[in-house]
């Protein structure tokens, strides 16, 4: 019922303007018209890797996406004689058992000689193998007898990014007659530049000057706000990798160390990644700058770490010549005015630790014990809901994590603890149930004083403590052609949070269907619903607590037409409605919301020429800014951009990629009008017209 009412109000507000009846025609006449011409694609690895993006629902970018970004590129093809778990599990979307048979495998009978030699190995099907086949290669792994300093740079390889991006209209902040205001311009640059060469050696270097701050003078002397570098020498004997610089790292599920995401539209719930990454970020984002070494093998190895980080926030004299650090342990990296440049790295923190694996066949076990320090003793919170935040001046933990492997089932999980007497743990497990079902069951529980400042396991809360949930996905293929997964997430917070004191239950849902429609032609639809609480005043000394449902659907329509062009459809649409939990009768129903998302892309591709052409044009409505919208942005490369659509107006862009050989050229401008508002933003981000333009520029050398 809730569902034809989500799909009664998006045609509604459709219908709201002539300019929405307009782009609903195009978007629906458009593939029929392509139809009539062309043989069509499936849905590839690209377009999967874009959802993982988008379920996200972050709005700003980060250093994390660029990470991505690099991750994904798939300009070279992976290689499956020298395939890490890292990446056949993230990018590939190979189970543990199929990993473990194609390893075993080249251990029985040698180097696989052509890709297509892979549908005989247990586990994979020839369906699979064509999945995959665009992105995959065989090719035979060199074995240096002696590796010497000369053959260390081996096939050397550089790259240089340069990336220029602005707002052109003004903001308040760029008003040097407001007493407080921006000391800089309003110009973004960044910089990166990435070696590698053999298999051994990788160095990166990367500068950024964020719009509003000062650019070489002031108090940005040094030139960029911020600097990062990295060095690794990898692969060598039983030296599997040393880092210098900055990096990250991710132990078992993440419970006190870890980074990454799930795709749970996918039905993942279990986290991999590589133990120790290295970091040339663009962006202070959350990483570790220090030094990293792990020895070892394939069966067993050992991590040891140290690495430094500073914080921005407010210094308070606590007592005559006795400070301390208040307020959230956070780091934005903006420095654009004088406060910010008054709070900018107040705070040290130290972290080190060791981490130990083990992995025997189809048996991992690992075993990890960190210490966080900082200079100034962190002061607890006097508001309520953060009472059992972190406070002091140390924190450490420990864990345990494991996976065994049987048959085609997978039971992993991780037990941590943390010196402020808190505990928490993961339970999961993957059921093969037939060879079209897979299930997923994952238990957890974070207990109120449970803290890991580094933590980033599967979780409904922003911070690491205070939960309790079981987490359920299935994933069925109904047919050659259709895929559906289904999630089921059920938890409870036992402690107040932010605007809301009272622990509530919670419970979210998902349901997504995967068609293939033919061989160039794609249909995705996802419907998500979860239960939400707020705390609500009325004549009354005390909050009460209301609850919100809210239904969101998407539907994504890809297609290709004579192949260099490609075309891409949506419409989203989102529901909200609520009712105070309360006795009294007075508060009633609250008034239902509603919001819809409908854009059309547009992808041209000249490889002859080294051209590529890509549009958008977006238009949106919503009632509030609870019921915005989120949408994956194509854009310059190394780049995800996720942006949230609210209230009533449109967004178009335009993005310019011409490469010839060694060097590449990208540009981008972006527009966002509303149509219900005479300003965006507010505070120093205020733009006095109901319109923001960006522009970016960025040139690409490959060498």
């Amino acid at each position: 019922m809730k569902l034809c009412v989500l799909c009664a109000s998006v045609l509604k507000k459709l219908k709201t303007t002539i300019l929405m009846k307009n782009l609903l025609l195009f978007l629906f006449l458009l593939p029929i018209t392509a139809f009539a011409q062309i043989d069509s694609t499936f849905i590839n690895l690209e377009e999967n890797l874009i959802e993982e993006i988008e379920n996200l629902e972050i709005e700003e970018e980060n250093d994390f996406f660029e990470e991505l970004s690099e991750f994904y590129d798939t300009s070279e093809k992976i290689n499956l004689n020298d395939l890490t778990p890292e990446t056949a599990f993230s990018m590939l979307k190979m189970s543990d058992y199929q990993y473990y048979h194609i390893q075993k495998y080249i251990a029985e009978n040698g180097f696989l000689v052509t890709i297509y030699e892979l549908a005989s190995v247990e586990g994979f099907t020839v369906d699979f193998v064509q999945r995959i086949e665009p992105f995959i290669v065989a090719a035979a792994v060199s074995k240096e007898r002696k590796i010497t300093f000369k053959s260390l740079f081996k096939r050397p390889k550089n790259k240089l990014l340069i990336r220029y991006s602005q707002i052109l209209e003004k903001k308040a902040g760029y008003d040097k007659n407001r007493s407080t205001h921006y000391v800089g311009s309003p110009q973004q640059y960044a910089f990166r530049y990435n070696f590698s060469a053999s298999e051994h050696i990788t160095l990166g270097f990367a500068g950024k000057k964020n719009a509003g701050e000062e650019f070489f003078k002031g108090s940005q002397k040094q030139g960029f706000g911020f600097y990062s570098f990295h060095l690794q020498v990898k692969k060598i004997g039983i030296l599997q990798s040393i880092i210098l610089g900055d990096y990250r790292l991710h132990f078992g599920q993440g419970l006190i160390m870890g980074n990454g995401f799930l795709n749970n539209s996918s039905g993942e719930i279990r986290k991999t990644g590589a133990v120790q990454r290295p970091v040339t970020a663009m962006s202070q984002s959350n990483f570790l700058r220090g030094a990293t070494l792990q020895l070892g093998n394939y069966k067993f190895s050992g991590t040891i770490f140290y690495g430094h980080r500073f914080f921005d926030g407010n210094v308070v004299e606590v007592e005559p010549d006795v400070f301390a650090f208040e307020g959230a342990i956070t780091n934005t990296g903006l420095h654009r005015t004088e406060t910010e440049l008054k709070k900018r790295n107040v705070l040290f923190n130290r972290v080190y630790g060791a981490h130990f694996h083990a992995h025997l066949k189809t048996f991992k076990i690992g075993a990890q014990v960190m210490r966080s320090e900082f200079s100034l003793p962190v002061l607890p919170s006097s508001r309520p809901y953060q009472y059992f935040d972190f406070s002091g001046k140390g924190l450490c933990n420990a864990s345990i994590d494991y996976q065994v492997l049987i048959k085609h089932h997978i039971l992993f999980g991780e037990v941590a603890a943390s010196s402020t007497n808190g505990f928490a743990f993961l339970q999961g497990a993957i059921f093969k149930v037939d060879p079209r079902m897979k299930l997923s069951v994952l238990a957890r529980h974070f207990s109120k004083n449970f803290a890991a400042l580094d933590g980033k396991p599967y979780s409904k809360n922003s911070k690491l403590n205070n939960e309790t949930g079981l987490l359920l996905t299935f994933e069925i293929i109904l047919t050659n052609k259709v895929t559906m997964v289904a999630l089921f997430d059920i938890y409870k917070f036992h402690w107040l949070r932010y605007l809301i004191d009272k622990p509530m239950p919670h419970f979210d849902a998902s349901l997504r269907f995967e068609v293939a429609l033919s061989r160039n032609c794609a249909l995705l639809v996802r419907y998500n619903y979860k239960t939400q609480v707020k705390n609500y005043r009325e004549e009354t000394i005390y909050n009460q607590v209301f609850e919100t449902q809210q239904h969101r659907l998407r539907v994504i329509f890809s297609y290709s037409f004579l192949q260099f062009l490609q075309f891409k459809s949506e419409v989203s649409g989102i529901y909200n409605s609520s009712r105070f939990k309360v006795q009294s009768s007075k508060y009633g129903v609250q008034g239902s919301k509603f919001g819809v998302l409908a854009y059309q892309d547009v992808e041209i591709n000249i490889s002859k020429i080294g051209l590529e052409l890509k549009l958008r044009f977006a238009i949106f409505d919503t009632d509030t800014y609870d019921e915005r919208l989120y949408a994956y942005e194509n854009d310059l490369s190394y780049t995800f951009t996720i942006n949230s659509y609210y209230y009533r107006g449109c967004k178009t862009y335009f993005i310019l990629k011409w490469k010839y050989k060694w060097f590449e050229i990208q540009g981008k401008i972006s527009r966002l009008l509303f149509f219900n508002k005479k300003q965006i933003s507010s505070g120093l981000e205020l733009i006095d017209a109901p319109h923001k333009t960006e522009v970016k520029l960025q040139m690409v050398f490959k060498l």
